[in-house]
């Protein structure tokens, strides 16, 4: 009997002990779970974090691209007013121009047919157009062109403000789409007869020694003018139009700058936050130092004078010639599709050119004193020999 209540107690307590163990299990297991859930939780919680987080980065993109849209359409309105200010600044200028609605612009240039397109340049297109019955050419700000505003905004009020034979007529402009219309010179650019574009004749020598005495009329002109000179900053053949009478006039003063008339003929000139012009005819002076002034014309314009006797590319150019002149071969450069050359002329003005073209400002010559009397000279000379 008593063994037998030996194993029963035996079994109990194994039973009580295996009882225990389950239990164990049990609270572990649920420790676990309650981890895991916790684990879970802890996940769940990250993601709408992160959810929401990326919810409220999206917004603030939306929001700044939202911002930037309505300032650059802020921009867009400002730039159309500010156009439509400057054009009535001028208004009250002793002299006046005509404005333009975009339908006659669109009319006058059948809806800017490239058939009409006349010529490129940096600023944008121009069309060969009819309005108030007179032939024009209008030249279409580039839409996209960031500085272009400040070149139009600056060719408006220059040429509204200055009349002269040699400067290229401003007949009127539509300031809201950046349209400006000027008087339709039939010849073209003096680049374009130099070099003998839709093979048109050559310019006779005649021709050339006015268009160069005209061309430095025109600079004095604008380096006189008053209450402060005009330096244009960007002379070059492309910039010269030829009339139906092969008569020169200064066009593309948007890049044009007034300079104080305190310091308009000092060594040391009116400061440029950045040099602007075209490559072979910006004065190197001006583009190292920044330093402007009216000589700073006078480089380009004695390219512009060794182009006209030779008919050459810009490039490399003052170095032939002076070379040419050095070896006594220069009749060797000037442009042969022009018959009985005036070596002796062509030779004063390509010395003269060379003076032009100094690296220093203070080395090259004074327009009105120097450079207009040679330039009158060698005209007389020529015609004296033609009679």
């Amino acid at each position: 009997m008593a063994c037998r209540e030996a194993v029963l107690a035996k079994l109990k307590a194994s039973e009580i002990e295996k009882f225990r163990e389950e239990e164990e299990q049990n609270v572990e297991k649920a420790r676990l779970a309650e981890e895991a859930a916790l684990a879970l939780a802890e996940v769940e919680t990250q993601k709408a974090k992160a959810a929401l987080e990326a919810a409220e980065m999206s917004q603030r993109l939306a929001e700044i691209e939202t911002q930037k849209r309505k300032l650059a359409e802020l921009k867009v309105k400002h730039e159309k007013e500010q156009r439509i200010r400057t054009l009535q600044e001028v208004v009250y200028n002793s002299i006046p121009y005509r404005r333009y609605d975009i339908k006659e612009i669109q009319v006058a240039t059948n809806g800017f047919d490239n058939a009409l397109k006349i010529g490129e340049g940096g600023y944008g297109p121009v069309f060969k157009g009819v309005l108030d019955h007179t032939i024009v050419a209008i030249k279409v700000l580039k839409p996209d062109l960031a500085h272009g505003e400040r070149q139009f905004q600056q060719e408006v009020l220059i040429l509204s403000k200055i009349r002269h034979p040699n400067m290229v007529l401003l007949l009127g402009a539509c300031p809201e789409f950046g349209c400006l219309v000027y008087e339709h010179m039939e010849n073209g650019s003096l680049e374009d007869r130099l070099f003998q574009k839709d093979e048109t004749p050559p310019i006779p020598w005649k021709n050339r020694f006015k268009i160069a005495y005209e061309i430095a009329t025109g600079l004095l002109f604008l380096h006189q003018s008053k209450p402060d000179p005009i330096v244009h900053r960007d002379m070059k053949p492309g910039n010269i139009l030829l009339d139906k009478n092969y008569v020169s006039k200064i066009s593309d003063v948007g890049l044009a700058r007034l300079v104080p008339a305190s310091i308009a003929n000092k060594t040391t000139q009116y400061r440029m936050t950045g040099a602007a012009g075209t490559f072979c005819y910006i004065d190197p002076e001006y583009q190292q130092t920044g330093l402007l002034g009216v000589k700073s014309d006078i480089f380009s314009f004695g390219m512009i004078l060794l182009q006209i006797i030779t008919a050459k590319p810009p490039m490399g150019l003052s170095h032939i010639v002076e070379e040419a002149i050095k070896k006594g071969n220069f009749m060797n450069v000037l442009d042969p599709n022009v018959p009985n050359c005036p070596v002796e002329e062509a030779l004063a003005c390509a010395k003269l050119a060379l003076k032009c073209i100094e690296y220093r400002k203070r080395d090259r010559p004074d327009l009105a004193t120097v450079i207009l009397p040679e330039l009158n000279r060698i005209s007389h000379i020529w015609n004296s020999d033609e009679e």
